[in-house]
């Protein structure tokens, strides 16, 4: 193979990496305003980690790729035993926001402190 053929060819897979991973970057910011307006603290409590009901989780502090995911799964059309979440609340909870609203709002509530546990401050410096 070509020298000059195969650097370029890395070159092209970092570069569609990269831009991967900004597409999906997310900001923490906005996170919080959807989680606003949304109205999650009304099922979920203050600082979404006081629910109003012990039936409803503790979102704060969860990991990002898990609330990410369980949202997509609560926006799927068609519910099967290996994808999808059969919960109308949540469903039209999660309904209007698109695919980056998701890595948002994930990464803010992944943000928040939890009561579930205490974080090992040497691997997650979380206050």
């Amino acid at each position: 193979m070509n020298p000059m053929f195969a650097r370029l060819s890395l070159l092209g897979i970092a570069v569609a990496f990269a831009s991967l991973n900004a597409a999906h970057a997310a900001n923490l910011q906005k996170g919080q305003a959807l989680v606003n307006q949304g109205g999650c603290i009304a099922c979920h409590g203050a600082g979404l980690a006081k629910p109003v009901s012990p039936d409803y989780p503790i979102l704060a502090g969860q990991p990002q790729s898990y609330l990410f995911h369980a949202m997509q799964q609560y926006q799927a059309k068609h519910q099967t035993p290996l994808y999808g979440r059969d919960n109308a609340i949540m469903a039209g909870m999660v309904a209007r926001f698109d695919t980056q609203d998701l890595h948002d709002i994930a990464a803010y509530v992944s943000s928040l402190k939890t009561p579930l546990y205490e974080p090992d401050m040497a691997r997650d410096p979380r206050p």
